[in-house]
């Protein structure tokens, strides 16, 4: 974790649920709750990394009759890679504090907070996290995202996308947003009932973030 800006922001839709957050009560969304939610937020490969491999892909050559491969050629394709992950995740979204204010009150509330001490958040979100028994030791933790998925990269070693993505990577038509993202990883349970979000309590958070600012227009 580094390159952490010395605040970050959050946006509401609604003036009680950025009170709520000062007062402690963090409500984070699992993943793939994004794929289907019907606002602004809706990003249907949540979850999931994508990219393409600046190398192209292997082509077989088969025989028509015998349906045998009898060499292998180039394609004029590149090679995709697009990894899911067996841990759920949960995630509170911010955004870097030197983003366009007003355009990002309008995609996602006019109700704002400068979080001031994003480091003191993520501890005592570790700690809160730590008690829930969904818990995968010791993480939580912030990740900046990526905004290269479907983009076409540089070839990674064996060429596998870094698993960091399927938990903090976007379409370049979300760059604006310039997010970072609180996650919460949980244990690999395949059996479990997932809820949409979970609340963890903190301490009161007003001590490290800004009161709450309605952006007009």
């Amino acid at each position: 974790m580094t390159n952490i800006p010395n605040s970050l922001l959050r946006f509401f839709p609604k003036e009680q649920f950025a009170r709520q957050f000062l007062s402690g009560e963090i409500r984070f969304g699992i993943l793939e709750y994004y794929r289907r939610i019907e606002d602004s937020r809706r990003d249907e490969s949540e979850g999931q990394s994508s990219v393409y491999f600046n190398v192209n892909a292997p082509q077989l050559i088969i025989e028509r009759q015998t349906g045998r491969a009898i060499g292998v050629t180039e394609s004029d394709k590149n090679i995709h890679s697009t990894i899911s992950s067996l841990n759920r995740y949960y995630i509170l979204c911010t955004s870097h504090p030197e983003v366009n204010i007003s355009n990002l009150a309008k995609k996602y509330g006019r109700f704002m907070i400068r979080i001031n001490r994003p480091l003191v958040l993520l501890e005592r979100v570790k700690i809160a996290w730590q008690t829930n028994d969904m818990a995968l030791d010791g993480c939580a933790f912030i990740a900046p995202v990526g905004y290269t998925k479907d983009e076409l990269i540089d070839a990674e070693a064996n060429l596998i996308s870094p698993p960091s993505l399927t938990y903090s990577q976007k379409r370049k038509s979300y760059e604006g947003d310039r997010e970072y993202r609180y996650l919460l990883q949980c244990k690999v349970d395949t059996q479990r009932a997932w809820d949409d979000h979970l609340i963890l309590r903190l301490p009161d958070c007003g001590t490290i973030c800004s009161p709450v600012i309605m952006i007009e227009g």
